[in-house]
């Protein structure tokens, strides 16, 4: 954060982080609801990996996403297209989950494909009411147990929680950069294999 007063331009520059090497497919899952830019989080990392020359693969399960609905996306990176043999990934075999909703990301499909102290998990920890709040005038989601399976599945260390859409509002005046927003926390925390030069001109281009 620069000093009070201080222009954006004079702000120290942050070190760029280490990107992990792609020694085997890297893969990643990215959640959410419908509506919410998850497709376009796809769009955009598999740009960027061919910008780069790499090989990607993606598939996106919407299921019934146009009312609101769980959205995942599957999402392979490798050095060339011959080093990906599927697209979807099997249990215990994601380096990065992107949860752009902590209700889809603590469910057994996603808690199944985490590896314990491999798998880096970045969650919204903002709040969407599913539909059952519309039966239950009292319900409340159980935040607090979908973090405590996600560290347990996940461990401490490689599980991050920040509420993406209030900083994206406060930021862009949008929410709808939540998942654009984590997608940029991934880099920064190293659990992105792709530089940030392939992520912005992806964006520029989408």
């Amino acid at each position: 954060r620069g000093e009070a007063g201080a222009e954006p331009s004079d702000w120290p520059v942050l070190p760029d982080p280490s990107v992990p090497l792609i020694n085997h497919p890297y893969s990643i899952i990215v959640t959410g609801i419908g509506g919410t830019g998850i497709v376009t989080i796809g769009g955009i990392v598999s740009m960027a990996a061919h910008l780069e020359g790499k090989g990607v693969g993606v598939v996106d399960m919407a299921g019934l996403a146009q009312k609101g609905g769980a959205v995942y996306s599957h999402i392979r990176i490798a050095n060339t297209p011959d080093d990906i043999h599927a697209i979807r990934v099997a249990a215990a075999g994601v380096d990065l989950v992107l949860g752009g909703d902590i209700v889809v990301d603590g469910n057994k499909k996603v808690l199944s494909a985490i590896k314990p102290g491999n798998t880096r998990v970045i969650v919204n920890t903002a709040e969407f009411l599913p539909g059952d709040f519309t039966r239950n005038a009292d319900y409340s989601l159980p935040t607090e147990r979908l973090k405590r399976a996600i560290v347990g599945s996940a461990g401490a260390g490689r599980s991050n929680f920040v509420d993406a859409s209030q900083l994206a509002t406060a930021l862009l005046g949008n929410s709808i950069g939540a998942n654009m927003f984590m997608l940029g926390y991934a880099y920064q925390v190293g659990a992105l294999p792709l530089s940030a030069e392939a992520v912005e001109r992806a964006i520029e281009m989408n």
